[in-house]
């Protein structure tokens, strides 16, 4: 039962603005990102993009961002976000574990805190087979 609570609990996502204001300084993560990233000019795809964190600076670098995220207030957060900078984002509501992109990507990446909602073997093996469907 309280594997079942955990699974659905998205209550910290609930406020994006709040959740820009404590984790949007974070950038350690970039990059990384930028490195693996290099002069790629294939589309990339951020899988749980959030409110676009990091898909939108890879955004201004010049890369073509794909940010997936299952969460509608985030997700919309993020795409008005891009949207104020007139950046060509494609940020999509997904679920990670059954994409279904039109694209294929040489890098998909995940940050964050967020493999930690796949809490079962099966759901992380779903996400592996997701994503390994678009590379």
């Amino acid at each position: 039962m309280a594997l079942d609570i955990f699974e659905k609990n998205l209550e910290k996502y609930t406020d994006p603005v709040k959740y820009d204001e404590l984790y949007n300084h974070y950038q350690e993560d970039l990059a990384i990102i930028l490195e693996c990233a290099q002069d790629s000019n294939q589309p990339i795809i951020e899988l749980a993009c959030g409110t676009g964190r990091l898909t939108i600076p890879m955004a201004r670098k010049g890369f073509r961002m794909y940010g997936i995220d299952i969460h509608t207030g985030m997700l919309n957060h993020a795409k008005r976000k891009g949207e104020t900078e007139n950046l060509n984002i494609q940020f999509i509501q997904q679920d990670c574990t059954k994409l279904n992109l039109p694209i294929n990507s040489p890098l998909i990446y995940m940050t964050g805190n967020s493999f930690q909602h796949f809490l079962t073997n099966e759901s992380q093996d779903d996400l592996f087979t997701s994503v390994k469907k678009h590379l």
